[in-house]
């Protein structure tokens, strides 16, 4: 049970952050270009609606049975929630406060690493959280595809009809999902804000 819940742990901490080293740079160029943002926000909004398990099987068909093929599902999950969440929290940005960054002559990348960063944080913690909390569940869903993690338990437990693993891997599951809810929680609350609201809702239930 230890060794599933550290390799559920690993497939997602490794999807959310390939996710958002991918998504926030991105976020950051193209928030102040609408025509460019809004053609990258429709591909993967259009990704995002793709049903997990016919990913998976497209995934499998080209990649293989295992972890990889889950690793990239989760990825192609997680870009979405994070990239519009940065988006939302750069363009809330005061101008007020992007003209004093303009007048102090601060080039575009100190800028946005100094002034856009700092305060979109809420909004990309949000994205954050929304992307590990629907990484946490898709995730197990990799059992189904020869992936490790508690989703390997509950398809086992399913094919056995072994109602204590299925009960297992679904509190191990729940358990995962309230400790990343206590985490981001504590997050917001040392930076002296309380909990902020997801803005792109949370992940299909598939």
């Amino acid at each position: 049970m230890i060794s599933a819940i550290l390799a559920h742990i690993a497939l997602c901490a490794i999807a959310v952050g390939v996710a958002a080293t991918i998504a926030i740079p991105s976020a950051l160029v193209l928030a102040e270009r609408p025509r460019a943002e809004r053609g990258v926000s429709a591909l993967l909004g259009a990704l995002y609606t793709v049903p997990s398990l016919a990913l998976l099987a497209v995934l499998v068909r080209f990649v293989g049975l295992g972890d990889t093929s889950v690793e990239i599902a989760l990825v192609a999950y997680a870009l979405y929630a994070i990239f519009r969440s940065t988006v939302v929290g750069v363009r809330a940005i005061p101008v007020e406060q992007r003209e004093v960054a303009a007048a102090l002559g601060l080039p575009p990348w100190s800028r946005r690493l100094r002034v856009e960063l700092p305060s979109a944080m809420p909004a990309i913690l949000s994205g954050l959280r929304i992307a590990t909390l629907g990484s946490i569940a898709l995730a197990t869903l990799g059992g189904y595809v020869g992936g490790s993690g508690l989703g390997s338990i509950l398809f086992t437990g399913f094919a056995l009809q072994n109602r204590a693993m299925l009960l297992e891997g679904a509190l191990g599951v729940v358990a995962l999902a309230l400790a990343s809810e206590g985490a981001f929680r504590l997050l917001e609350m040392r930076r002296g804000r309380s909990p902020s609201v997801g803005v792109v809702g949370a992940f299909p239930k598939r």
